[in-house]
């Protein structure tokens, strides 16, 4: 009779320390493809601000050689309202 006990307390807790096992290593599996995510969207957080701030110097970078070159002759003249 106590051989029968120790066995099926043997094989319990071989059972639940699978059990416990397997759940433990899905836990860790959520808590992982949660911080991918994390680490992914941050990601392209930074690249889209990254591109954002090319995008305007591009933008300032285009923009400031037009209006400190002077106009050559014949060149159309912009009309920037000075004189009215």
């Amino acid at each position: 009779m106590r051989r029968k006990i120790t066995i099926a307390l043997l094989a319990l807790g071989t059972v639940v320390g699978y059990a416990s096992g397997f759940a433990s290593l899905r836990c860790r599996a959520e808590a992982r493809r949660d911080a991918l995510q994390r680490h992914v969207a941050s990601l392209c957080v930074n690249a889209a601000r990254d591109a954002e701030r090319s995008d305007r110097a591009d933008r300032a970078a285009r923009a400031a050689p037009r209006s400190a070159a002077p106009a050559g002759p014949g060149a159309p003249q912009a009309d920037t309202g000075e004189g009215r």
